[in-house]
């Protein structure tokens, strides 16, 4: 009894647990187990990143939380590409930095930015590549007769000392006012081969140049067809055939024909040439074409084919002459007009009749501005533009063009200044020499103009006159006012002394005695000795300062209406 009860009734410490011996225990891999370092006072790596107190920091892959986060990114997803602006060089930052990556600008081209020419820096951002240079064809800019005459009579009229360079811009400036010279250009010694160019290809209707002889047929059949044939829409018989699919031009929409239809791929030739162009090649456009398997389809096709476009050639006949005995003349039948139903057909006369009035080949070039304007793409065309970028930046070889032409025009050409700038005139620069004495008021003008080199003509009445001008009237509030403030005027005498001056002043400059600039500014040189002066106009008429333009690339323009009077011996005496 005693032994029963006691196992029912065990003792409150019978097979008690100490859980103290587990606080040691832990249940991770052996090498994730934290090893027990030794208190050596310094400070533990976590607390020297972190700080004393800081939790140590996660190093897993942080994920943003779903729903966006900051910019809208959602989990997983991957991260937004940067934008490429450009340049993709390293900024500094901070005051002085100048935003700019000192290993140096890239170079960027084909294969990379290995290989590529460096020009001119424009700017923070990289380097200006400049105007296209064509290997193969060189252009070069001449006046246009007609607005060349007009900017001669205005420098005549004027008698104003323009600089030869701004003449230049001003010939480049608009398409109007030039024609340029294309031609090929020599092959370098030791250069890389590029493919060779044979010459020009010329539309004799319009004068536009092309590589090849095909494209320069295309575009006169494209677009001057009507200067050699009648055109007329007339109603023809449909086609015979069993026609199950139709092919369609999936860029134009056009019906272009069944596949089995004799005249399919003339008519695919004449629509690429006609629609697609040069945006794709006639194999690529074929890979273009849609098939479409429609009755209806198929029907408006031969809708479509009842009408035809027929070209009649257009013959010139020529008038009868009458007999030398003086009989009438004879009746002569009338040619028969010579008619196609194809423009394949007609194409073919055209180029086996008249040939020479479609295209003729030539090895340069004379377009005017405008023409070259409505040039198609091409490597003519980018010759040519990127010829003229580099002469509108810098006109030199324009201003080279240019000086035989002045000079056979009868224009002075001089350079003046340390740079030897060059300066245009329609009169002949004169210098005094020692001795030499004008009229007291021309004198004293000349003499002041000496000492006070490049001052304006706007300042003579002030600076040399001691004149203040009337400044114009101002009208004050003309609704209410409803008459405007009269400015003092000059006196009788001071109005003789500006007249007198603005004549001396004329006559100076029209002499040769004193050059006014286009902006107004004045010189006269100092009066030199006679083998100085001498030395001077020879230096102006020498053809080794001032050579003259090849005269196959620039025609003498004609004469101009107006010529300069001849210049009086003597000066006026007061």
């Amino acid at each position: 009894m005693d032994d029963t009860a006691s196992q029912n009734n065990p003792p409150a410490d019978f097979n008690k647990l100490d859980l103290s011996q587990l606080q040691s225990f832990s249940f991770g891999t052996q090498w994730t187990q934290e090893k027990p370092a030794a208190d050596d006072g310094r400070p533990r790596r976590e607390d020297r990143r972190d700080g004393p107190g800081s939790e140590r920091r996660d190093r897993r892959s942080f994920r943003r939380p779903a729903g966006g986060g900051e910019g809208g990114q959602t989990e997983g997803a991957p991260a937004p590409r940067r934008e490429f602006s450009g340049d993709r060089r390293p900024r500094r930052e901070g005051p002085g930095a100048g935003g700019e990556y000192r290993g140096g600008p890239r170079r960027e081209g084909p294969g990379g930015d290995r290989g590529a020419p460096r020009s001119a820096p424009a700017g923070r951002g990289g380097y200006d590549r400049g105007p296209y240079d064509s290997p193969f064809y060189a252009a070069t800019f001449y006046p246009e007769d007609t607005s060349f005459n007009a900017l001669a009579q205005t420098i005549r009229k004027s008698c104003r000392t323009i600089e030869l360079f701004e003449i230049a811009r001003t010939v480049v400036a608009k398409t109007d006012r030039f024609v340029v010279v294309v031609a090929l250009k020599q092959p370098v010694a030791g250069a890389e081969a590029a493919a060779p160019r044979k010459g020009f290809y010329v539309s004799v209707p319009d004068g536009i140049p092309f590589e090849t002889d095909e494209a320069a047929v295309a575009h006169v059949l494209a677009n001057h067809l009507g200067a050699f044939f009648d055109l007329a829409e007339v109603e023809v018989d449909a086609p015979k055939g069993n026609f199950q699919v139709i092919n369609k031009c999936s860029l134009t929409g056009e019906l272009l024909g069944p596949p089995n239809y004799h005249r399919y791929n003339q008519i695919v030739q004449q629509h690429h040439a006609a629609r697609v162009g040069g945006r794709m090649s006639i194999e690529a456009y074929r890979t273009r074409i849609e098939t479409v398997r429609d009755p209806e389809v198929v029907n408006q096709w031969l809708a479509k084919m009842k009408k035809t476009t027929r070209y009649t050639w257009k013959v010139a006949v020529p008038a009868a002459s009458a007999p030398a005995d003086g009989a009438a003349p004879e009746a002569t039948a009338a040619p028969a007009a010579v008619a196609f139903d194809t423009l394949e057909e007609a194409r073919l006369h055209l180029l086996t009749t008249a040939r020479d009035k479609v295209v003729r080949s030539t090895d340069s070039v004379r377009v005017s501005g405008k023409t070259a304007e409505a040039m198609p793409d091409g490597e003519i065309r980018r010759a040519i533009e990127g010829a003229w970028e580099r002469q509108r930046r810098f006109p030199l070889d324009t201003a080279n063009a240019l000086r035989g032409r002045l000079r056979r025009e009868h224009f002075t050409i001089f350079k003046k200044g340390s740079k030897g700038v060059s300066y245009v005139c329609a009169v002949k620069r004169k210098f005094r020499v020692p001795g030499q004495t004008f009229s007291d008021s021309i004198g004293a003008l000349i003499s002041f103009i000496e000492a006070n080199p490049m001052v304006r003509a706007s300042e003579l009445p002030a600076k040399f006159l001691q004149l203040v001008l009337p400044t114009p009237p101002i009208a004050e509030t003309a609704a209410t006012e409803g008459a405007a403030t009269e400015a003092p005027t000059l006196s009788i005498d001071d109005r003789a002394r500006l007249s007198r001056m603005q004549g001396d002043l004329v006559w100076l400059v029209r002499e040769g005695y004193v050059t006014e600039f286009i902006d107004g500014r004045l010189f006269a040189p100092p009066p030199m000795v006679e083998a100085r002066k001498k030395e001077i106009e020879s230096e102006e008429h020498d053809p080794e300062n001032f050579p003259e333009a090849p005269a196959e690339a620039t025609p003498a323009a004609p004469a101009a209406s107006e010529s300069p009077a001849p210049a009086p011996e003597t000066p006026p005496t007061s």
